[in-house]
């Protein structure tokens, strides 16, 4: 087995930023935090925007602090999907990256057929949905066409970061498959789908190769944090979901998982990617893994809904409560836990969750007051639910069946879910509430620096650094 190794791996959700240090030591990794810090949206007039600046403060920090506390052999990235910043042709910034939670998205879509979405689906393999990056893209040509006229170059969210800190432009391939611009199975852009949505096709960089280097940091940036080596940029699995799924720990070539962080990812790891009625009438959607794998997915809410509810619930109280007091607000609940569409619009971005979440709970008294024990649990058996639609629609797009489900991700961490979903599916729910995401991240950056890994060495390596936790159906 390879000698051992230090791997920076960056995981930047919505609501936190994270340098985690990821050590080899030729049998497994182990990781721990150098930096966190908040991340949050930032509203100007009507548009909510990330701070890119101020997160690329942050990794200059971390790879500061991690680089003087070890020799860092590499480091790499995995962030949220979807979003996207604009650059001239000298490679200048045209504005912050606009967040997928604004409504230009939306009104995109709304516009658009039923045979335009299918006829989207078919070209790419990935489902037509409002935060897709091609339908952000589209409302920028209409409602900011001095910034769409000057932009030659696009780049995503964690390619945005890695140009920063190197100074080379690429796409990562699951990010940018998070466009719907990405044929996934030839791994081109296509320009038939470009065209029809009136998008520039060229707009688009280089596309990456996980375990390649793709450049270096810069010197300048070395120097200013008085780092005397240098420190190789590795493409790893850049969308946190492909990142995770890498992660889970698990040797088999194909499986089934949940991915529960802000938002849920329900799917499996394939091989080849499923373009059928079927997937698409599923509303599943076809991105791209780790290493040239698929991970054939249905996007739905995940553990946003409970942070905005534990922020209410803390303002509604005057006080401030734990994660574990905040989820025994479901076990003081004695009735029978409403369950509801937790993917409805009301609840994508509402003024007031606990107050949307209540108005359908009980829409004979839409103003009246809140339980909050009804609402969490209610909230935690929907989800439940939602997790189980989705699971038993991937089962049947791909015709495989499977005793095992894996949870992964901070919602992991929910007792309550995780057994109801092993309850109503009859399956063992094997959890993972450890670094899944950078372990899979720094996992990818190995096969960079220990060339001589294959993908089922990485998969042993990875399996055996994590610790797991089993769920059994109750008879």
């Amino acid at each position: 087995m390879a000698e051992s190794k230090n791997m920076l791996s960056f995981d930047f959700g919505n609501s936190t930023l994270r340098a985690i240090l990821c050590r080899f030591d030729g049998e497994k990794i182990t990781s721990e935090v150098v930096l966190s810090e908040s991340n949050e949206m930032i509203k100007i007039d009507e548009y909510f925007y990330w701070d890119l600046l101020r997160i690329f403060s942050f990794m200059k920090r971390s790879v500061e602090k991690a680089a003087h506390e070890v020799k860092l052999d590499s480091v790499g990235i995995c962030t949220w999907g979807v979003d996207f910043m604009l650059f001239d042709e000298g490679n200048h910034m045209l504005s912050n990256a606009l967040s997928y939670r604004n409504s230009i998205g939306a009104e995109v879509i709304e516009k658009q057929s039923a045979e335009e979405q299918e006829a989207m689906f078919y070209r790419t393999g990935i489902l037509s949905d409002k935060i897709n990056s091609i339908y952000m893209l589209k409302g920028i040509h209409e409602k900011m066409p001095s910034i769409a006229s000057q932009a030659k170059k696009l780049l995503m969210i964690p390619d945005i970061l890695t140009y920063f800190m190197t100074g080379v432009m690429e796409n990562e391939p699951s990010e940018i498959s998070t466009t719907q611009a990405l044929d996934v199975r030839s791994m081109t852009i296509s320009r038939e789908q470009c065209e029809a949505m009136g998008v520039d096709p060229d707009i688009f960089q280089k596309i990456g190769e996980h375990g390649k280097v793709i450049g270096y940091i810069k010197r300048e940036i070395l120097d200013e944090m008085k780092v005397d080596y240098d420190i190789p940029f590795i493409c790893a699995p850049s969308h946190d979901t492909a990142s995770a799924v890498f992660g889970i720990p698990c040797e088999d070539e194909e499986f089934f998982f949940v991915s529960s962080g802000t938002w849920a990812l329900i799917g499996a790891q394939i091989k080849e990617p499923v373009l059928t009625k079927e997937v698409m009438e599923g509303r599943l959607t076809n991105e791209v893994g780790a290493f040239g794998r698929i991970t054939l997915l249905k996007n739905s809410i995940g553990m946003f809904i409970t942070q905005r509810l534990k922020a209410e619930y803390q303002r509604d109280i005057q006080d401030t409560v734990s994660w574990n007091e905040f989820t025994d607000l479901a076990r003081g609940f004695e009735g029978t836990p409403g369950i509801f569409d937790v993917n409805h619009e009301d609840f994508f971005n509402p003024v007031h969750m606990g107050q949307a979440i209540h108005k359908h709970l009980h829409p004979e008294d839409p103003e009246g007051k809140l339980d909050w024990n009804e609402i969490v649990a209610s909230v935690f058996a929907s989800m439940a639910e939602s997790y189980c639609v989705g699971l038993k629609a991937v089962m049947k797009a791909t015709g495989k069946e499977t005793d095992v489900i894996y949870v992964v991700g901070g919602g992991s961490k929910n007792a309550i879910i995780n057994q109801a979903c092993a309850d109503s599916l009859g399956k063992k729910i094997v959890t993972c509430d450890m670094e899944c995401s950078c372990v899979g991240c720094g996992a990818a950056q190995l096969a960079g620096i220990c060339p001589e890994l294959s993908y089922g060495d990485l998969r042993k390596i990875i399996t055996a650094s994590l610790k797991t936790n089993t769920y059994y159906p109750k008879a």
